[in-house]
């Protein structure tokens, strides 16, 4: 009994020998296995990252090839409006406050015009959050004493599709009118658009945001710049734009109104086109416009283009270039006009900080001589 008790713990012993050194084995082969799979991750992460730097490499190299489209959506569908149109985005944050500074010179080939240093804007916006579907915006420039208001109005946005403002905004007609002074390629907007838009009006205006449409209608005393009226009769002016895709769209727009205190007939029909972006693009409009018994007829195109510089100063160089015509049915030369503008711009942080030179050149005896235009803007 006592032997083979022996015999049963030695084969115990045996075994549990075996059985440790497989364990053992077992372990230092999961060692093993554990240090090159560290290693091949070493190796992959390592891979990834030089895979990571190339792209980076690749990523900035074209983005400064080729000119930035800030906007979400087309240019043309961010006009007028500044302040969020998704409702989701609503704070009750403390006032935005925005500034731009426009200082200038003019030199005047006209002999009877003054060349002089001035600073053409000094506006300054505040928008604010009043409450879940209340927002407000007050814009005024002090440069222009006696009619400083800009756009200033409250916006009710309960209907997420159709936005209410009640108070002075911009009249929905033309593209170049509506987009943002700062976003302008050009010193100065058109002569055809000082001619035919209406800038700001008092009253009520509508729009309607949808995916790739704009839809923008309002009801205003009309003046301003198309003449102040006794208010007896009230402008009614809509636009319509289509955006297919980012870089391109077009639309167009209508006024009817009275103006002058012998209530003469103001319309206004206007076509737009925009391709590419604030930055780098082509623009264009054409205007149909009657002034009491005067029709006339008048366009614009304009090609502009920002070649990025590696500088630590500037981010591009932009040249540009802009035909005008006006023509009236009465014939009348010294209301007609045919403009043509060069342009280069210098741009130290995109259309935040720029540096502008114009040169405008009559192609017509006309109302406008040769000039020479110079700004500096900042936007901040």
């Amino acid at each position: 009994m006592f032997r083979h008790f022996c015999k049963s713990l030695v084969l115990i012993l045996f075994l549990a020998g075996a059985a440790s050194a497989q364990r053992t084995d077992l372990e230092q082969e999961l060692r093993k296995e554990l240090d090159e799979l560290k290693n091949r991750v070493a190796q992959l992460e390592s891979l990834l990252e030089k895979l990571s730097e190339k792209s980076d490499v690749e990523k900035t190299t074209k983005v400064s090839a080729i000119p930035k489209i800030r906007n979400e959506k087309a240019p043309a569908l961010n006009t007028p409006s500044t302040l969020p149109t998704n409702r989701d985005k609503y704070r009750k944050t403390a006032p935005r406050f925005d500034i731009l500074l426009q200082s200038r010179g003019d030199y005047f080939a006209d002999a009877s015009k003054n060349s002089t240093f001035f600073l053409r804007k000094a506006e300054l916006g505040i928008k604010g959050h009043i409450a879940a579907h209340v927002d407000f915006s007050i814009e005024f420039d002090p440069v222009r004493a006696n009619d400083p208001l800009r756009r200033t109005y409250i916006r009710l946005s309960h209907i997420p599709w159709l936005h209410i403002k009640l108070g002075l905004e911009k009249a929905p007609l033309g593209l170049e009118e509506l987009s943002s002074t700062a976003q302008i390629p050009f010193v100065d907007r058109s002569e055809v658009n000082d001619r035919f838009s209406a800038a700001e009006e008092l009253g009520v205006h509508l729009e309607s945001h949808w995916p790739n449409w704009l839809f923008q209608f309002s009801v205003t005393n009309g003046g301003r710049r198309l003449l102040r009226d006794n208010n007896d009769y009230k402008d009614l002016t809509a636009r319509i734009v289509w955006a297919p895709i980012p870089w391109f769209s077009f639309g167009g727009a209508a006024l009817q109104g009275r103006a002058g205190s012998n209530e003469d007939d103001r319309i206004r029909y206007n076509g737009e086109l925009k391709l590419g972006s604030n930055l780098s693009g082509f623009q264009s409009e054409f205007y149909r416009a009657k002034d009491a018994s005067v029709w006339s007829s008048a366009f614009y195109v304009s090609g502009y283009w920002a070649l990025p510089v590696a500088s630590q100063f500037l981010t591009h160089v932009q040249p540009v270039i802009r035909y005008e015509h006006i023509a009236r049915e009465d014939n009348l030369e010294l209301e007609e006009l045919r403009l043509l503008t060069f342009c280069i711009s210098f741009m130290l942080d995109e259309h935040r900080s720029k540096f502008e030179i114009n040169f405008l050149k009559d192609l017509h005896t006309g109302t406008r001589k040769d000039e020479l235009r110079a700004q500096y803007q900042v936007e901040f």
